[in-house]
């Protein structure tokens, strides 16, 4: 290898990162600061090398540098992310419930590094996240990636899958006994702080979503093809959302439901700003969507009270009866049931 080249290239990707970190299209580094960067680095620089180091960097990462005669120093047109890009990075990383609290903190320390001086401070936003109840599985992170590459690889994996129990804190109960899982994994959802992993369950015949915090033991993909390609339509991921509450599958129903005006954002929040609002008289609106019915839905519905009325099918609205009558009986006897 020619040794001058190397020197080059080496002082070059000093300049890219440095220049990344502290200059921006408000933020100014001036000659003197990049060559005494340089210099605790080990690299003394001229003038005119700097200049030809700017057009290496130009042509090879395409940094468009422009010099500002008037502070007399040079900012970075196209930083790589600009500051509240990374912002929603970290509150994105700090508000996941199914990221630790050490593995959150450990991504958003590596996400400060591609953030200039004078952004790192409104990184630190740990502090500024409300409390919440965390995943209690540090390896949720590397599991995901393993998914994604069975996915990828059109391989099956295999799990073993649990629930707390208040017995202690951090008791398991493991579903099938403690026996494994092998499924066909298709998507991660990201839902409600939560991740999920959609995948076609050839033992029960149906596609099933699966905490992926809750899962354990992840086998690295299984050379075995993935199954349920004939039912899996990418589009109903997509839908998935306004079919299920919390990941609860049930019988689907297009439902009819009434709302007061003033729920107009809640009910954008839940079914997506195209669902069809129709306004039924001066201080009510009626939507019809198709749900897969389950106790959360139920719940939602409750939780609005007599601003809310299911209207129809027949069956669901009897459902919804059952649900707040079962609901009423816990404080009408001694709550056993």
């Amino acid at each position: 290898m020619n040794y001058g080249k190397a020197v080059i290239g080496v002082r070059l990707l000093l300049l890219r990162d440095y220049l990344q970190a502290n200059a921006g299209k408000n933020r100014i580094v001036s000659r003197r600061e990049l060559t005494e960067y340089l210099q605790t680095q080990g690299y003394e620089v001229e003038k005119k090398t700097l200049y030809k180091d700017f057009a290496l960097l130009d042509s090879v990462f395409g940094m468009q540098i422009e010099y500002d005669p008037h502070k007399k120093g040079y900012r970075l047109l196209n930083p790589p992310f600009e500051p509240y890009e990374l912002r929603l990075m970290v509150d994105g990383i700090q508000s996941s419930k199914f990221i630790t609290k050490e593995k959150a903190r450990e991504i958003t320390a590596k996400i400060r590094t591609l953030a200039g001086k004078d952004v790192i401070e409104s990184l630190d936003r740990q502090a500024y996240v409300a409390d919440r109840v965390r995943s209690m599985n540090d390896s949720v992170v590397k599991d995901a990636d393993r998914i994604h590459t069975a996915i990828k690889n059109d391989n099956q994996i295999g799990f073993r899958y649990f629930h707390y129990r208040p017995s202690s804190a951090g008791s398991k109960k493991y579903s099938k006994s403690g026996e494994q899982f092998v499924v066909s994994p298709y998507a991660l959802l990201w839902n409600n702080g939560n991740y999920y992993l959609y995948a076609y369950d050839a033992e029960g015949k149906k596609f099933r979503y699966f905490r992926v915090d809750r899962m354990e033991h992840i086998s690295h993909p299984l050379p075995i093809p993935r199954e349920g390609k004939e039912n899996f339509k990418e589009k109903d991921i997509t839908a998935q959302k306004v079919k299920v509450f919390d990941m609860y599958s049930g019988k689907e129903y297009v439902v009819k439901i009434r709302f007061r005006n003033e729920l107009a954002d809640a009910v954008i929040d839940q079914f997506g700003k195209d669902v069809m609002m129709i306004p039924s008289d001066d201080e009510h609106f009626t939507i019809n969507v198709a749900v897969q019915i389950s106790p959360p839905f139920f719940a939602w519905i409750a939780t609005f009270g007599r601003r809310v009325k299911i209207l129809s099918p027949e069956p669901v609205v009897e459902k919804m009866r059952d649900f707040l009558t079962r609901s009423l009986d816990m404080y009408n006897d001694d709550g056993e049931k």
